[in-house]
């Protein structure tokens, strides 16, 4: 685990680890109220920022999805406002949500009738890789990576 909020992902350390490598350069980092429009926000805000970026319009919204779901989780469990960076390359889209709560999230088993818990199903499912790292005295920041070729998208 990382204690350096300025290069989140590297440990690849979770309850499903993920590859360890450079997050790439940042796109942009906001902060967002402990709220429940904070995901709404978060979409409209990653959507807008993804646009001229030449980012397949699927790849896009697959992000935009993934970031609501762990802004979701960090308004929900987390215990502070949470912190969303996105952060790309030429073959990847980084995206890392921080919160002040250390607790890692949890993929759990959802009953087919319950109408939450599936975020973190879909950010597994969905996400080339994933993982959260404590951040010392900080909190954690939860992340995932798709590189530009998603599988997910290409089918």
């Amino acid at each position: 685990m990382t204690g350096k909020p300025e290069l989140p992902g590297e440990s690849g350390e979770s309850g499903e680890p993920g590859e360890p490598g450079e997050p790439g350069e940042p796109l942009d980092r906001f902060v967002l109220p402990l709220s429940p429009i904070a995901p709404r926000q978060a979409r409209v805000r990653l959507a807008a920022g993804l646009a001229g970026t030449g980012f397949a319009a699927e790849l896009t919204e697959i992000v935009v999805l993934l970031a609501s779901e762990l802004v979701t989780n960090a308004v929900v469990h987390g215990r502070g406002e949470p912190v969303l960076e996105i952060r790309t390359t030429d073959h990847q889209v980084w995206v890392g949500v921080q919160d002040p709560d250390s607790r890692l999230p949890q993929v759990q088993q959802v009953d087919t009738d319950s109408l939450g818990g599936r975020g973190m199903h879909l950010v597994a499912e969905l996400a080339e890789t994933w993982g959260a790292d404590v951040i010392p005295g900080d909190g954690k920041v939860v992340w995932f990576r798709l590189r530009r070729e998603s599988p997910a998208v290409d089918g």
